[in-house]
């Protein structure tokens, strides 16, 4: 199954078996019908659908890296500024694990309340090249590696949280023989610092433009063991304010912002249920789209204090239940900027300012 139509369904939060359900109706649309994935960022998230997943084991440690600004190098924008405050928040890391005369190493971590980014570098231990030059030149500027794991991610023992995400493979230097993976992930409750185990499965590269022939680069399993830690600089901003949209009575609980994402949290005081869900459990189309209607339609916007304004699109969770629906609505952003670039957070009509102290 093309992996980027179940990275496009972790825009919003369902149950798995949901999210299987949804993909399968998805992947057997008739003929002539276009469907289209979520493009979720500089790097479109085509690959593998990251998974919180429980796992253990302890891998090795390696060289550890100067700076997490080197590490995230290139994702975040890459200037002097965004390097700089990835430095202050973000952590090296250095595990390691090999398999098949490959080595992944966890490189760094950068991390906030809610969300957190992770960089591994994937390397054979000969020196050379994990893929071919055709298949670093095949892949179109600003899009990800046609590479993929069987199954990967990394979860932190003590979590439990709905999360959604994405995770792509990229060349950080072409000058080099390693392959870089990113994951990015956002919860729906809070993050608590611990041990987080880190495990993938059997490499493969794509050999054709649908994702579905591969070729395997290295079998077996690695486990990465490592301190899941990073400096959370998120500020809270003032909630508590009700509002209305698309004829829904809101309020909004909580708006948290950092530098590397921000979260809004609002309940509806309506239970939006999954009504239209067959006897099998498979959600409608017409519901789904139902959903993401009411989901998109509310505006959350954040504005820089040099004009420029970043709109919030999907991505975040609804829990319905007991006459009402607990929404998330989350976003990691593109760039790092410091917070006091941040002018204000719009979530609706409610327009929040963002000072020092906030």
């Amino acid at each position: 199954m093309n992996t980027s139509y179940r990275d496009a369904m972790d825009a919003l939060r369902f149950t798995r078996e949901q999210k299987e359900n949804m993909v399968e109706n998805l992947m057997a649309a008739p003929a002539g019908r276009t469907v289209r994935p979520l493009r979720l960022r500089r790097f479109a998230a085509a690959g593998t659908a990251a998974a919180l997943a429980l796992s253990l084991g302890v891998a090795g440690a390696a060289g550890v890296l100067d700076s997490a600004g080197s590490a995230f190098a290139g994702l975040f924008g890459g200037g002097t500024a965004e390097t700089e405050i990835i430095d202050q928040i973000g952590r090296p890391i250095g595990a390691s694990a090999t398999r098949d005369g490959v080595t992944i190493t966890a490189d760094a971590i950068i991390g906030d309340t809610y969300s957190y980014a992770i960089v591994y570098s994937i390397r054979r231990e000969d020196g050379a090249p994990l893929v071919s030059r055709e298949v670093l030149e095949a892949a179109e500027e600003g899009q990800p590696l046609p590479l993929s794991f069987r199954d990967s991610g990394a979860s932190l023992d003590l979590l439990t949280s709905a999360a959604h995400g994405q995770s792509f493979f990229y060349d950080a230097d072409p000058a080099d023989s390693a392959i870089q993976f990113v994951e990015m992930m956002t919860c729906e409750d809070p993050i608590k610092p611990g041990t987080a185990t880190a495990t993938f499965r059997d490499l493969s590269v794509y050999t054709s433009g649908d994702y579905r022939s591969h070729e395997l680069l290295a079998k077996g399993t690695w486990r990465l063991r490592f301190d899941f830690a990073f400096e959370d600089c998120s500020v809270s901003l003032p909630a508590g304010q009700d509002f209305t949209f698309s004829g829904l009575d809101a309020t909004l609980d909580a708006v948290t912002l950092s530098p590397l994402s921000i979260q809004v949290e609002y309940t509806v005081h309506q239970e939006l249920a999954w009504e239209g869900n067959g006897a099998d459990g498979q959600m409608s189309a017409e519901r789904q789209a139902q959903l993401y209607r009411i989901f998109d339609s509310l505006p959350v916007v954040v504005t820089y204090t040099d004009g420029s304004a970043l709109t919030l699109g999907r991505g975040g969770g609804i829990a319905p239940g007991g006459g009402e629906t607990v929404c998330h609505k989350s976003r990691i952003f593109d760039t790092i900027r410091p917070l006091d670039e941040v002018a204000s957070v719009t979530v609706g009509d409610i327009v929040i300012p963002v000072e020092a102290g906030n």
